[in-house]
């Protein structure tokens, strides 16, 4: 269907459209495929063979049908009728790209990710379905650039939240692990060291629910702040082109300091920028983190009390 929907006016296979700025065209067509396949299914639409066939060859033709009906639509949209869906699509979210690429747009969807993960919910995989297309084509941009020696057009992009917002996981909750690692309670002290590992890789579940970050209004305040504060001197910095944007493709578990490096293209000023994130994030923590763990002693000295 995407190879279908790529042919220009002239008939001929507009490979433009196989980039980053078509993830959206087959984001569509997938979803519409999928649509009709479930029509023809549901109501029996398809071809079936006797029960002695093997199941793959008999799911093979149920999918013929369906399938000439979705190729059929799609044809007959773009050949005849010369819609050009992609086109049409990029129309669409067009003041969507224009939002994500800046301030106030990344700073709330930043925002809806951590307010998400407070409610218990995975707010990068929630909201990644349509952030990841649009930062995927400024990516390619930026890389595109640099390879080319021009002026790297976008700052919000795949790398910008996961590498520079996302300090040790969402929240950049590494240095609450931290500070859990020398704490007074035998609680925090123990979690910190099964944290602190995956903390190191961005991953960042063990605190968020064994700490816990969820539904604690005691690390509600920093957890959303904090990211609000990185993106707005992250964003800042690019601005005023004392931090190179991201140019590559990099893991998003990539330690702090390493990730920003490599994916700014070895910009030394990124690793500086990561590890004064990582002392911000520290300083916000700490204070929320003192509260928390007088309570956890308090709680621990009158578990033991009542042991004894």
């Amino acid at each position: 269907m995407v190879i279908i929907v790529s042919f220009n006016d002239k008939n001929v296979l507009d490979t433009a459209n196989f980039a980053s700025s078509g993830l959206f065209t087959a984001i569509v067509c997938a979803f519409v495929s999928v649509l009709i396949l479930n029509f023809f299914v549901k109501r029996n639409l398809v071809i079936k063979l006797p029960d002695g066939v093997p199941t793959a060859v008999n799911h093979s033709f149920v999918s013929l049908v369906p399938g000439f009906v979705i190729l059929l639509l799609f044809w007959t949209v773009r050949v005849p009728l010369h819609f050009d869906i992609n086109v049409f699509i990029q129309d669409i979210f067009h003041p969507l790209l224009f939002a994500m690429n800046s301030l106030p747009g990344i700073m709330f969807y930043t925002l809806l990710v951590s307010l998400l993960w407070v409610g218990g919910i995975h707010g990068d995989m929630t909201l990644e379905g349509i952030a990841d297309p649009i930062f995927l084509q400024f990516l390619t941009a930026n890389a595109t650039a640099w390879s080319h020696h021009q002026a790297i057009p976008y700052f919000t992009l795949t790398g910008f939240s996961s590498l520079f917002v996302n300090v040790g996981g969402t929240g950049a909750t590494i240095m609450l692990v931290f500070w859990m690692l020398s704490s007074k309670s035998k609680t925090y002290r123990e979690l910190g060291k099964v944290a602190f590992p995956s903390a190191l890789f961005e991953i960042n579940e063990p605190v968020i629910f064994g700490f816990p970050v969820v539904m604690n209004p005691i690390t509600l305040i920093p957890f959303v702040v904090l990211p609000q504060i990185l993106v707005v001197g992250t964003y800042a910095l690019m601005a005023l082109h004392l931090l190179r944007p991201a140019v590559t493709m990099v893991p998003w578990t990539m330690p702090p300091i390493i990730g920003p490096l490599m994916a700014t293209g070895w910009d030394w000023r990124a690793g500086v920028w990561s590890a004064v994130e990582l002392v911000i994030a520290a300083a916000a923590y700490y204070p929320f983190f003192k509260v928390a763990e007088k309570q956890m002693v308090e709680k621990e000295t009158l578990s033991d009390a009542k042991a004894n």
